[in-house]
């Protein structure tokens, strides 16, 4: 016999349970792997779950604010025919050309003042006749039209932050 035989004979028992030790090791790294392979992908799909949904949140939240706009806008572009439709008609002696539906839809725009401020010290030319009145129409024209825009920015602000607080718990 050589001596390989003898060898193996004489510790079998010692080779037997390295063999089974080393075994367990490599069962035991399997099973570890898998549990943290397992662990891992659970974790993975966890994070791409909240991710999609806040994705579809700020999905909603984009078209809901989208559909505001929109809705102001229409009501701006309502309101301001409506008021171009009552500004003064020059053609026809200053006469307002009123809607026959009357106009009830529009917001009361305020009136000018009763007064008109002192004149400054480098007062600027002013026109005369039919251009003062053009410009004083104009004047008219651009303040209802910017008190009109106002009220809707004030609109749209208000609705913009009512959607941010219901989606902001």
């Amino acid at each position: 016999m050589n001596w390989l035989s003898r060898f193996m004979l004489a510790n079998w028992s010692h080779i037997f349970d390295a063999l089974l030790l080393s075994m367990a090791l490599l069962c035991g790294i399997q099973i570890g792997e898998s549990r943290v392979q397992k662990a891992w992908d659970a974790e993975k799909q966890k994070i791409a779950q909240a991710q999609a949904k806040q994705e579809q949140h700020v999905a909603d939240v984009r078209q809901s604010q989208s559909q505001i706009t929109q809705e102001i806008s229409n009501e701006f572009a309502k309101k301001s025919k409506l008021l171009a439709d009552r500004q003064p008609n020059n053609h026809v002696g200053g006469m307002y050309n009123v809607p026959t539906a009357g106009g009830r839809n529009m917001p009361a725009v305020s009136e000018g003042s009763e007064r008109v401020a002192p004149a400054c010290a480098n007062a600027l030319p002013a026109p005369q006749g039919d251009a003062l009145s053009e410009t004083c129409s104009q004047l008219y024209q651009d303040a209802q039209r910017t008190t009109l825009m106002l009220l809707e920015i004030q609109k749209w602000l208000e609705r913009q932050a009512a959607v941010q607080d219901r989606s902001n718990p």
